[in-house]
C-alpha cells in the first residue's frame, strides 16, 4: 500500500470510530426515559466506554435488545483500535528508514485494511440501529 493510501484510511477508520461514538450517544438518548436533548447532553462529555456501559444497562432492562452482547464486547474493544490508529500506528514503522518494504508496515497495512472495513461495517449498522430507536422511541 502507498503511503498516502495509508494515510487516507487511518483518517478514514478513525472517522468510523466517531461515527459510531456518535450513534452509541444518540441510541442512548432515545433510549432513555425523558426529553432526548437532555439525555444526550448527560453524556455528552462520557467517554465511549463510559457511554456503552450505560446504553448496556438501558438495552439489557428488558427482554429485546437493540445491540447483542457479542456486538457490546467488540464495541467496548474498538476503544483500544481507535487509540492504536490514533497514537501507535505510525511508531510502529516510521523510525525505519525503510519502512515501506519493512514487516512492520506491511503488518500495519494488513490491520488498517481489515479494521477499515470492519469499523465501516459496524458503523452501517449502528447508523441503521440509531435510525431505527429514533423512530420506535418518537424521537
Amino acid at each position: 500500500m502507498e503511503l498516502n493510501e495509508f494515510h487516507f484510511m487511518v483518517g478514514q477508520t478513525i472517522m468510523y470510530c466517531q461515527l459510531i461514538e456518535h450513534d452509541v450517544k444518540r441510541i442512548y438518548a432515545a433510549m432513555k426515559a425523558g426529553d432526548y436533548y437532555e439525555n444526550l447532553i448527560t453524556i455528552e462529555k462520557l467517554s465511549l466506554g463510559q457511554t456503552l456501559q450505560k446504553l448496556k444497562e438501558l438495552d439489557f432492562s428488558s427482554d429485546s435488545h437493540y445491540i447483542s452482547a457479542k456486538d457490546y464486547n467488540f464495541l467496548n474493544q474498538m476503544t483500544k483500535k481507535r487509540n492504536h490508529w490514533c497514537h501507535q500506528t505510525y511508531q510502529n514503522f516510521l523510525y525505519n528508514p525503510e519502512f515501506l518494504q519493512s514487516k512492520e508496515y506491511t503488518d500495519e497495512c494488513r490491520k488498517l485494511k481489515r479494521d477499515n472495513e470492519l469499523l465501516y461495517n459496524v458503523y452501517n449498522v449502528l447508523e441503521e440501529t440509531r435510525i431505527q430507536a429514533l423512530k420506535d422511541f418518537n424521537r
